[in-house]
């Protein structure tokens, strides 16, 4: 393998690289940032716990997915 190649690789890598946490960033502003809340503000169902710690959210898993749907 040349030298040449081996320094675009490596160039190509860190572009994907940047790309990606470019991305997740931009990822993590869409997402609710706020505190999680206990109940679903949709259905008033409780929200598990595993969810709420996972993401800041408002609505449980069932109203989220609809919700999504029509939007």
């Amino acid at each position: 393998m040349s030298t040449a190649w081996a320094g675009g690789a490596d160039a190509i890598a860190e572009r994907m690289e940047k790309m990606t946490e470019l991305f997740v960033a931009e990822t993590r502003k869409a997402i609710y940032h706020g505190e999680s809340a206990t109940h679903c503000e949709e259905c008033g169902e409780p929200i598990p716990e595993a969810r709420r710690k996972a993401i800041a959210c408002k609505y449980c898993l069932p109203c989220q997915s609809q919700l999504e749907k029509h939007t």
